[in-house]
């Protein structure tokens, strides 16, 4: 998650759409006083800055794990705090709508079931997780699923003013080198990518059944970006 002031863009992170790659890009197009979320391992990158929490407790928290479980990250308690994967909503409320209306906001999306499929297989593979079959997994853990509609939609309504497609990264490095100004490398930064991860095409991991229920899951996305199943 990004708010740049000196480039006056805001970058709603998703999962699984090369989101970590292009926030470490954007960051180092950003000035002292934007605000970068930390990713789980780059808080000593130099890449995080002004994420906050902004009160009295914020060092504690950003160190004490327990802390952490106890105290939701939108509590008052906390001031304004920053985290990766802020919902557009959240964002909002705490720079306020002249800013977030007067900035570009933007985010990326993925064919949910290609991206379903990639989040299983990089918490089995990537992260070492013991992980139930494919199937059970999308019929027993729905809420595990990166449902990002979530991210970027307050209920209907459509909040940033751009969803970039992921499997058309180049030209939306592109429109954003333009709009923005920015020096944005291609290819991008490789970021989380130490765990190679091993897959066949996403199609071959559905049945009907669990084809459907992505398609019930990830209706807001789907008719938003147009996806279908066959890509």
């Amino acid at each position: 998650m990004i708010i740049s002031h000196q480039h006056r863009f805001i970058f709603v992170k998703t999962h699984k759409t090369a989101g970590s790659s292009l926030e470490v890009a954007l960051a180092r197009e950003c000035g002292d006083n934007d605000i970068v979320s930390h990713m789980e391992d780059n808080i000593a990158s130099g890449i995080p800055r002004n994420y906050g929490p902004t009160s009295r407790l914020g060092p504690a928290y950003n160190e004490i794990k327990l802390l952490r479980k106890i105290v939701g990250r939108h509590s008052p308690l906390l001031g304004e705090f920053y985290y990766e994967h802020m919902p557009a909503s959240r964002i909002k409320a705490l720079v306020g709508s002249s800013i977030w209306e007067s900035y570009f906001t933007f985010c990326f999306e993925r064919n949910p079931w290609d991206k379903a499929v990639s989040y299983y297989l990089w918490k089995q593979q990537g992260q070492g997780r013991t992980m139930p079959p494919f199937e059970e997994y999308i019929e027993k853990k729905p809420h595990r699923l990166p449902r990002d509609a979530a991210l970027y939609f307050e209920g209907e309504n459509l909040l940033v003013d751009r969803v970039f497609e992921f499997r058309e990264l180049g030209p939306a490095l592109e429109e954003l080198r333009d709009r923005l100004g920015l020096r944005l490398p291609e290819p991008l930064p490789r970021e989380k990518t130490g765990v190679a991860v091993e897959r066949k095409d996403y199609r071959e991991y559905y049945s009907d059944k669990s084809r459907e229920r992505i398609g019930e899951l990830f209706s807001r996305e789907i008719a938003l970006m147009d996806y279908r199943f066959s890509g």
